[in-house]
């Protein structure tokens, strides 16, 4: 079974080093449930005002796909899915001066 990520942990080198800065996704992806929940019906209202004044089929495309992709169970699947093979990711990124280390725990 996999898990979802608990941390990310963020830290930056300039030409002196910082300390990281260790973020709780466990505390995050409540919160974003929770904004999902309350931003829906304001969505569905606004997708109604446009489809009653006829500017529905003006909306971008890629825009009523996320609609309904976010609102199946298949999307809401791929993203947990998604969201749950992200622990182990490491993203290093450096130049001369600088030097950007991501990692999901």
């Amino acid at each position: 079974m996999k898990r979802p990520p608990l941390f990310l942990r963020i830290k930056i080198h300039e030409r002196k080093v910082l300390p990281g800065c260790w973020l709780p996704l466990f505390l995050l992806l409540p919160l974003a449930i929770v904004l999902l929940v309350v931003l829906s019906p304001v969505i569905l209202v606004a997708i109604i005002i446009l489809r009653v004044r006829g500017r529905g089929k003006q909306l971008p495309l890629v825009l009523r796909i996320t609609f309904g992709v976010l609102c199946s169970m298949r999307g809401i699947r791929a993203a947990c899915d998604l969201l749950c093979s992200t622990p182990g990711l490491r993203v290093d990124v450096s130049s001369r001066n600088e030097r950007v280390h991501i990692s999901v725990i």
